[in-house]
């Protein structure tokens, strides 16, 4: 009473293909995780160069360097995953560089407006800014959408 050859292999490739979707499955959840902690990082720190133009008087810019993958708003900055696909909308007026674009927030509240979308593997969110509100709101994008 023994086990064929065949029995055997096809418990070897069902045990590979129960590691091959765990670990599949731990990447995509690894990645939804990175992707969610910079969509509420980016809302948060535009919500907050708005609020700093509200109270201060003084209008606040929000950059993002796209080749660096680093972020800045009045005293703070910080970094983007590198694994992120980071675009980012904004006027003309407040790019700083090449690939170093900005979003401005007027004492008013009011914003030049602008959008910053994060993809990574085909899962996407974006932070938009409403010119005439400052407003900030994040959305997820449909799977594949650009």
């Amino acid at each position: 009473m023994g086990f064929t050859i065949l029995e055997l292999l096809l418990v070897m490739v069902l045990v590979a293909a129960m590691i091959g979707m765990t670990v599949g499955i731990l990447g995509v959840g690894r990645d939804g995780r990175t992707l969610r902690a910079a969509v509420r990082t980016v809302a948060t720190q535009l919500r907050y160069a708005r609020t700093r133009a509200l109270v201060t008087g003084q209008s606040q810019l929000f950059q993002v360097d796209l080749d660096r993958h680093e972020w800045a708003a009045a005293d703070h900055h910080g970094e983007l995953a590198k694994s992120l696909q980071v675009t980012v909308d904004a006027v003309r007026e407040e790019q700083a560089g090449a690939r170093t674009l900005g979003i401005r927030f007027f004492p008013d509240g009011s914003s030049t407006g602008g959008r910053v979308s994060l993809r990574v593997r085909g899962v996407g969110a974006r932070v938009d800014v409403r010119w005439l509100t400052g407003e900030v709101s994040e959305q997820r994008l449909p799977d594949g959408s650009p």
